[in-house]
């Protein structure tokens, strides 16, 4: 049913919407924070969080959560769901360098995969990428284990806390590769998207005492935009975030 609803709204969208040519029209349709065991849908509930250089809307920019439970193990998990370009079916990810000690990550397709219970789940991800693609889905017809789809990625970390010791948890997303690990969502040139497009997702974590702030957060950028009159209706169309909870 969502593959389908996918196809009639890129259609309606190409009839009467004309995007300008290399238009982003990146939009973030949902997101799940586990925070050692309590899960939130909206990043901006989560205790501690700063969203201050974040765009909600496009997903792109950098979320900082501070967790500071008192001493002992934890785990940290986000799972985020871009769409890139239209349709949305027919992307693909790539993991770039390697993890962290602590560090932990996976890549799938959001609905065809098995990324979103992980998260909901919790603890440390599996370190796979089930959506490798490369083969084109740009008609929803492909079958087979390289075909594109809808990437979605999520990483997390573990990690344990002494008397006065707060974990500061960062995530930046953008189009600019900033090296070392991070995972990369692919939208490739298709009869509908002249030019590839990227998204770059990474992330730390740090163990600092409480009270400190070692990670200034940046201010927001005109990259936050959306540049397509599209975007806002298709961000609300494919909006995923009841749906979600509801499962």
């Amino acid at each position: 049913m969502r593959r389908l609803m996918g196809v009639l709204v890129f259609v309606v969208a190409s009839a009467f919407v004309v995007p300008p040519a290399f238009a982003d029209t990146i939009s973030l349709q949902s997101v799940l924070v586990n925070e050692n065991g309590t899960t939130y849908t909206n990043e901006n509930l989560v205790p501690g969080v700063n969203t201050g250089g974040w765009n909600g809307t496009t997903g792109l920019g950098t979320l900082i959560f501070n967790f500071n439970p008192g001493p002992g193990v934890y785990f940290f998990d986000v799972f985020f769901d871009h769409q890139l370009n239209l349709p949305f079916f027919n992307e693909y990810g790539t993991v770039n360098g390697a993890p962290a000690a602590g560090q932990s990550y996976e890549i799938g397709d959001s609905f065809a995969s098995n990324i979103y219970p992980d998260v909901q789940a919790g603890g440390p991800l599996p370190d796979t990428n089930t959506l490798p693609g490369t083969t084109s889905n740009f008609n929803n017809a492909c079958v087979g284990a390289t075909c594109n789809g809808d990437f979605a990625a999520a990483m997390g970390f573990t990690f344990v806390l002494g008397a006065n010791q707060q974990e500061v948890i960062t995530f930046n997303a953008s189009h600019t590769n900033p090296g070392g690990f991070n995972l990369q969502d692919t939208h490739p040139v298709d009869a509908a998207n002249p030019v590839a497009l990227q998204l770059f997702i990474d992330g730390s974590a740090a163990t600092v005492p409480v009270g400190s702030n070692p990670t200034p957060v940046p201010e927001p950028s005109s990259v936050f935009l959306l540049t397509s009159v599209g975007g806002p209706l298709l961000w609300k169309l494919r909006r995923r975030v009841s749906e979600r909870s509801d499962a």
